[in-house]
């Protein structure tokens, strides 16, 4: 039986990666706010990380995180090619956080909202400005890219939560049969 669980949990893995890689790297809205100081994207990475961490538990989703990083970034570098592992790093603790708060869970908006802020605001927003002061994509310091991006970084958790609770409540049958 045991077998039959991890073979379902890396199939299910392997999709969300799949899903990741294609919708982060073909579908991102991206841009720098204010213009020329920090990076800021939405994409449905954070829909991933957390239907992974939903479904598959923390240390799968965390896996499917690190893994769909790498090949996103492999497949479709940016920057100047060099694949950072700082980024790869936040990817892991994000699917790890959802993995957290949502495995085992029924579907309930207060934990949807408690994960995605807990994500967006505690991991994402001091991890992203770190990496981007340490390899030079922030032209200025940890904390000036730091303030400007926490509105930004608050005002994204009410869509991500009601995207990632709808989904939730659209698959709970179906994931409970597998």
């Amino acid at each position: 039986m045991k077998k039959n669980n991890e073979l379902r949990n890396l199939i299910i893995a392997a999709l969300i990666v799949a899903l990741e890689v294609v919708t982060v790297r073909l579908l991102p809205l991206s841009t720098y706010l204010p213009p020329g100081t920090f990076y800021v994207r939405f994409s449905l990475q954070t829909v991933w990380y957390a239907l992974a961490g939903w479904i598959l538990g923390p240390g799968w989703a965390m896996g499917a995180a690190m893994t769909a990083d790498l090949l996103g970034a492999t497949l479709n570098p940016t920057g100047n090619g060099v694949i950072f592992l700082g980024y790869t790093v936040t990817a892991a603790l994000s699917g790890l956080c959802f993995g957290f708060f949502l495995h085992r869970c029924k579907p309930s908006l207060l934990r949807v909202v408690l994960a995605v802020a807990a994500q967006s605001l505690l991991i994402a927003l001091p991890l992203s400005a770190y990496w981007g002061s340490v390899v030079g994509t922030a032209p200025v310091a940890f904390w000036l890219s730091f303030w400007p991006a926490l509105p930004w970084r608050a005002a994204v958790v009410l869509p991500y939560t009601l995207v990632i609770y709808g989904l939730q409540r659209a698959l709970q049958k179906t994931v409970n049969t597998l």
